[in-house]
């Protein structure tokens, strides 16, 4: 099998597994939570 053909199915292999995991990333979004932090009293005063 001469060698273009060899790279051209690594790079197949490879663009396919990278389009797997954007796919599957994709799939499942993550779960949205709130985040609340107390803000420290300087920030709050003015002066």
């Amino acid at each position: 099998m001469p060698d273009t053909v060899k790279f051209l199915i690594v790079l197949g292999l490879l663009a396919g597994a990278v389009y797997g995991a954007a796919l599957a990333l994709a799939s499942f979004p993550p779960e949205q939570t709130e985040v609340t932090r107390a803000l420290p009293n300087d920030k709050l005063r003015q002066q």
